[in-house]
């Protein structure tokens, strides 16, 4: 007699537990944006940071303390070779923000660029694939080294990039974020796209909060804003770091959430 009152037991918790699956999967987070929000997520592409007269440049250091001191996630953007001349101070000034959350990203070896005649040949812009390939590897290898660190998002000094930069990159397996890509060429890479209207900077070294917030206003339903700054020029003039203080202190305001390039990678 007690058979059949045992299965139905069974069956009702097996229901149970299938509904409750069911029920943690639909309060899961989104794939573009976290549960309930409305606002878009927001990198903040910093880009330029080198080993300067021995030190890591001031305009970076009051910028990291900033965001500190609000709890906003920023990402900074490496130039390889500042790791073949930086001593240990500047390496753990380095590690030490990748260990509050900063991502430290690829954007180049050199930042270099030449004339040739008439044409402007820049490293991921006119440069052979040979070329484009060893810079590439040669940041990667020296951020493993220096810093333990394995980059994992790329963004071309200048954004510029051609047909070469795509092959060059699909060298690369650990990189996997490719931000601001302006050609065409084909890439197994994850776009982060860049919308001119929403940046720091109005023209480039020189935040404008008014402009910034006319280009939010009319984007703000996107679900990532990737938005560029340049933080070494921004000591020179300190109204030009006052304005990206109003800008990050807006958007805190509006409850939008600070990612960086990879975290938002691994959330799609």
């Amino acid at each position: 007699m007690m058979l059949p009152e045992k299965k139905r037991m069974r069956s009702f918790f097996s229901i149970f537990f299938v509904v409750f699956i069911l029920l943690l999967n639909g309060c899961s987070t989104t794939k573009n944006r976290p549960a309930g929000s409305t606002r878009p997520m927001v990198i903040l592409k910093l880009d330029d940071l080198w080993f300067e007269d021995g030190l890591v440049h001031p305009g970076w250091i009051q910028v990291v303390d900033f965001l500190n001191s609000m709890k906003v996630k920023g990402t900074i953007g490496i130039v390889g070779n500042s790791l073949e001349e930086g001593d240990s101070t500047y390496f753990n000034w380095i590690k030490q923000r990748h260990e509050e959350g900063y991502e430290i990203w690829h954007h180049g070896f050199c930042h270099c660029r030449h004339q040739e005649e008439e044409v402007e040949i820049r490293e991921y812009r006119g440069e052979n694939l040979a070329a484009q390939t060893e810079s590439l590897l040669n940041t990667q290898q020296l951020a493993q080294e220096k810093l333990g660190i394995t980059l994992r998002s790329f963004g071309a000094p200048y954004n510029s990039t051609d047909q070469h930069t795509a092959s060059a990159l699909a060298e690369i397996p650990d990189l996997k974020v490719w931000m601001y890509k302006e050609t065409d060429c084909s890439t197994d890479k994850f776009l982060l796209p860049r919308i001119a209207e929403v940046n720091i900077e109005y023209p480039v070294h020189q935040p404008d909060f008014e402009q910034f917030k006319q280009g939010y206003e009319q984007f703000k339903n996107e679900p990532v804003l990737v938005i560029q700054g340049h933080p070494r020029s921004w000591v020179e003039d300190e109204s030009r770091f006052e304005a990206f203080k109003r800008i990050i202190l807006f958007l805190v305001e509006e409850k939008v959430t600070f990612v960086t390039p990879y975290g938002y990678y691994l959330r799609e």
